[in-house]
């Protein structure tokens, strides 16, 4: 599987190619621009998924929901602050669990499941109208915003609470170029995360993984842009998310952008098949 997403990936981007600049087509919903822009930006984003597989539990069908603000200062700098404020869902407890292994459970709560309440910082470097390419690198960290809650049973009474402790510090960079046919974009990140609890499907607490995007935006098909995602989150062994994401991008005037896709699980223990929606505005 790392071959084959470090190919996919590769091709996928270095396929994009040159051309003449032009204007600025709008981002997916997952892969980000290394152009860190002139407008403060408010994202809402809603995300389902089935099948995924956590420490504790498998079978995760389910969905969350994530707010972003974003500001870019000094020309070439952005701040992202982004936080998944609600996550509901049922998931099957894993058969060697010693409290009702293998029955189904509830799950929900104000937060994300692998994202969490973060903080970035981001450089622009090049400049696709100027440099013929668009790079930028981002550093950041966060913690895990509120509890997931769970009818998980204590042994000593109570209730099990997934994915209530943890941090995580991530980085990288992005990269775009333009072609005849489409905009590239290309995300190489890490993600560090500490202390985390319930998370990973191999039971370590603290973990790195990889986090890898693409995507090809077309030229419209008059007022809509077809976009085509591939990502993965993983480390190659315990953690291993990868996904499939054609998407269409509506952009309304010059300070509104509505996007939907769906997800589609290449294989793994991520999501096997979900929904995307992702509404954008610019100021």
């Amino acid at each position: 599987m790392k071959n084959l997403m470090s190919i996919a990936l590769a091709g996928f981007f270095l396929s994009a190619g040159i051309s003449a600049a032009g204007e600025r087509t709008p981002e997916p919903i997952k892969t980000l621009s290394p152009d860190t822009g002139s407008d403060v930006e408010l994202k809402l984003s809603y995300e389902s998924f089935q099948g995924l597989e956590l420490d504790e539990a498998d079978n995760f069908d389910g969905w969350t929901t994530t707010a972003e603000v974003s500001m870019p200062f000094m020309d070439r700098f952005r701040l992202r602050l982004t936080y998944p404020f609600r996550t509901e869902g049922d998931a099957d407890l894993k058969k060697d669990q010693p409290v009702m292994p293998g029955e189904s459970i509830d799950i929900d709560g104000n937060g994300g499941v692998f994202d969490f309440f973060t903080l970035q910082f981001e450089h622009q470097l090049k400049r696709l109208e100027e440099d013929g390419y668009g790079l930028s690198y981002y550093l950041g960290g966060g913690a895990v915003p509120s509890r997931l809650d769970t009818t998980k049973p204590r042994p000593n009474g109570g209730f099990d609470a997934f994915n209530h402790t943890g941090t995580v510090i991530l980085g990288g960079v992005r990269l775009d170029r333009q072609h005849g046919f489409g905009h590239g974009i290309l995300n190489l990140g890490l993600r560090y995360y500490a202390s985390s609890d319930d998370l990973s499907p191999g039971s370590n607490d603290s973990f790195t993984v990889a986090d890898l995007k693409g995507a090809l935006v077309l030229n419209p098909w008059g007022p809509v842009h077809p976009v085509v995602e591939l990502t993965y989150l993983g480390d190659f062994s315990e953690v291993n998310q990868f996904s499939l994401i054609p998407e269409l991008v509506f952009p309304l005037g010059r300070n509104v952008d509505l996007k939907a896709g769906a997800t589609i699980g290449l294989g793994g223990n991520g999501s096997e098949f979900g929904a995307q929606a992702q509404a954008v505005v610019k100021f």
